[in-house]
Order: structure tokens, then sequence, then C-alpha cells
């Protein structure tokens, strides 16, 4: 009995384990929003957005006329400068 439990349990969280990965690696952060959060930290007008797996790669110029290229992710909306 307390084998065919264990077997039956295992059975259903094995089969919960598509709608939790699925759940996690959606972003909850969309390229509008990304933009916005890039233009608060880095202000200028935005040149382009980029969809890279799980980030935003955003292309800035500012207002002395440099461009910067800022990452936002997608799940924490977290912005960091891209200094490559």
């Amino acid at each position: 009995m307390l084998r065919s439990t264990a077997i039956l349990l295992l059975v259903v969280l094995l089969s919960l384990l598509p709608i939790a990965a699925s759940a996690s690696s959606s972003p909850s952060v969309n390229k509008e929003q990304a933009a916005e959060l890039a233009l608060q930290r880095f202000p200028g007008r935005v040149l382009n957005v980029k969809t890279e797996q799980q980030n935003y790669r955003i292309r800035v110029l500012q207002r002395d006329g440099r461009v910067v290229t800022v990452i936002v992710d997608g799940r924490t909306g977290r912005v960091t400068r891209d200094d490559r």
C-alpha cells in the first residue's frame, strides 16, 4: 500500500513539472516595460529593443549623443549596462 501511494505521488509530482517550468520561463516584464525601466536609469531616446532569451537588449541614445546598451532582465526587471 505504501509503495503504491509513493508511486502515485511521484506520478502526480512529475505531471506538474511542465506547468511549473512554463510558468517560470514566461517573462513578467514586456518590451514596453523594459524600455521604460531602461529610460529611468539611462535617460534618452530608445533606438531599438531586442529580445534575447529571458532578457531585453535596449539601445538608448543619451542627450550627450552617446549610445548605451542596456540589458533588462525579463523576469525581474533588473537593469544593467552592457559594457561589451
